[in-house]
């Protein structure tokens, strides 16, 4: 039997790793997917804001057949569909927030004069959203967690409930599609030990230790 030590480090709770335009990003298809947590992403990814408490839940289905023989014995099961969807309430009021909800081309922005402030216009309509890469990332003290969706789409938006005892949000889900591997979502973890190089020179000690290579030189 293998023994696992228990470590509690590898305990992790999925807190946003937000800095200041949020945790959540989408890009055009096609542009540079980042690869690990650490990683800047591309110019291309927008941001989208604050998140409801409720956070991120990913969702993957599998749907199975079961494959009987000559004696009505279920002797195999067979997958016959595989799908997976992110879902999430936008916090923010913003024109990116706004874009997931509503779509692409379905939100505009008026610049603020003397007689009115920046004014967002959005539409809802039967318009498909378009196919875009997606970014998640999140942090638990030193660790680092990178999700990619390569391709995906929203599909579904929730209801608006507008009360004054409760923010609005924006509420969304998206289906993943598989990439050219078959793959719908990466999952990169950085546990944050950075490992730092020894230093291997010596030192000349008063006492007499080994000499540095330029004093053994002189």
């Amino acid at each position: 039997m293998t023994e696992i030590t228990l470590n509690r480090d590898d305990i992790l709770v999925g807190a946003p790793d937000q800095g200041t335009t949020g945790a959540i990003f989408s890009a055009p298809l096609g542009t540079k997917l980042p690869g690990m947590p650490s990683e800047e992403l591309d110019p291309a990814f927008v941001g989208s804001g604050y998140v409801d408490e409720e956070g991120v839940t990913i969702t993957p289905e599998k749907s199975e057949e079961g494959i009987k023989d000559w004696n009505l014995d279920e002797v195999r099961k067979m997958l016959t569909e595989f799908k997976n969807s992110v879902a999430w309430a936008h916090l923010s009021t913003s024109k990116e927030s706004l874009t997931n909800y509503f779509g692409e081309g379905n939100v505009t922005v008026t610049a603020a004069t003397d007689t009115h402030g920046n004014i967002i216009k959005a539409t809802l309509n039967a318009k498909e959203h378009p196919r875009k890469a997606w970014v998640w990332r999140m942090k638990d003290g030193e660790h680092r967690v990178l999700i990619v969706a390569p391709e995906a789409q929203i599909g579904e938006v929730g209801e608006l409930g507008l009360k004054k005892s409760s923010p609005m949000t924006w509420p969304v889900t998206l289906t993943t599609f598989p990439d050219a591997e078959g793959n719908h979502l990466y999952f990169y973890f950085d546990d944050g030990q950075v490992l730092v190089a020894k230093d291997t020179s010596t030192t000349t000690d008063p006492a007499g230790a080994t000499p540095t290579g330029e004093e053994a030189a002189a």
